[in-house]
């Protein structure tokens, strides 16, 4: 496995992607070269010994993320908070008593098309439950009518430990939120049986609140670096890289729904985010490169250090939409949201069943 594999191992729940140099800084330390490594190479008139060097460093700099640490921070404070959108309520389905969902889905800060660029990624589950506020025992509180007014409450705590013969993963993914949803424009059967329902026009707002904690580790030995004859190889090598984000926001949103011939439901929204979220980075990476035998002997040292942290942007724009197959007592859906004005893409999808 390369030395630059350090960062596919952070990246590796995201992409595979390589970066330029320029954004992790590796270390050759000056070799220590005896016989043959320090004679002269004639197709560029350095000793091999200068030319392994170099050699090793274009190697370790080959593949490192498009982007910087820090960047890359903000990047996964972004989607952190955007993973969740589409979680926390609902927005394709009345319902009298109650409804029960899990979801889960992803986000990604970057241009798709160009999947290497990407500046984060987040991940976003939830379990959810909601209660139509119908049965209290009162109508009205102000001009705040009951039965139009659902509360959703969300929760999820996962956590992974995955170790195999060179990689290691450990992290937790928890998030919670409190959301509310008003319906502030009745909706209009135009077909009965459920052929054409528009649902009308319901406001929703409320705080979520995520965590993405993740600790990944790999070694890498026994890659070989050759210049005309002359070889070293890396031992004793080991990669870690650390993310801890948290983000927490207050989601405004309008959404609407069409029921179309009873089994497939549409709807569409758009939001505004407050989001207040950080994100702390750490990559570090050493190991020995040695070659040849008894009187001819390479040997250096490599590494990487860097660390930094992002914060959220304050605001963020989106729209969303989504399709739900309807059976009875019980929904499938998918749901798509879209940053405006940035480059933010998430997507989610679950089950729910509702009375």
């Amino acid at each position: 496995m390369k030395m630059t594999s350090l960062v596919a191992i952070a990246l590796f729940v995201f992409v595979s992607g390589v970066m330029p140099a320029y954004s992790v800084t590796i270390t050759v330390a000056d070799p220590t070269c005896t016989g043959s490594y320090n004679n002269v190479n004639p197709e560029t008139n350095n000793t091999f010994c200068e030319d392994l060097q170099n050699e090793i460093r274009k190697t370790a700099e080959a593949d490192l993320p498009d982007v910087s640490i820090g960047e890359y921070g903000t990047g996964v404070s972004n989607a952190n908070g955007f993973a969740q959108k589409g979680l926390g309520s609902d927005y394709s389905d009345k319902f009298t008593f109650f409804m029960v969902r899990g979801g889960a889905g992803a986000a990604v800060e970057g241009d798709l098309e160009d999947p290497e660029s990407a500046s984060g990624f987040g991940f976003g589950a939830a379990v959810t439950a909601g209660l139509n506020l119908d049965l209290l025992p009162i109508d009205k509180v102000g001009p705040i009518e009951l039965d139009k007014m659902d509360l959703f409450v969300s929760f999820m705590s996962y956590n992974v430990d995955q170790e195999d013969d060179e990689f290691t993963a450990e992290g937790d993914l928890s998030s919670f939120s409190v959301m509310a949803r008003y319906q502030i424009m009745d909706g209009i059967d135009v077909f009965p049986g459920y052929m054409l329902e528009w649902g009308g026009v319901f406001l929703h707002t409320g705080i979520q609140r995520s965590t993405f904690k993740a600790d990944l580790s790999s070694v890498f030995d026994d890659q070989v670096v050759d210049v005309e004859g002359q070889s070293a190889t890396f031992k004793n090598a080991l990669a870690t890289f650390d993310i801890e984000t948290t983000t927490t926001t207050i989601p405004i949103e309008v959404s609407t729904y069409l029921r179309t011939i009873w089994a497939l439901t549409f709807y569409t929204g758009a939001g505004f985010d407050l989001v207040s979220g950080s994100t702390d980075v750490s990559l570090n990476a050493d190991g020995d490169v040695e070659g040849g035998s008894g009187g001819n002997t390479f040997d250096t040292t490599i590494s990487a250090n860097e660390s930094d942290s992002g914060e959220a942007d304050a605001t963020n724009f989106r729209a969303f939409g989504g399709i739900q197959l309807n059976i009875p007592f019980v929904r499938v859906y998918a749901h798509i949201n879209k940053g405006l004005g940035n480059d933010l893409i998430g997507a989610n999808a679950g089950v729910k069943i509702l009375w």
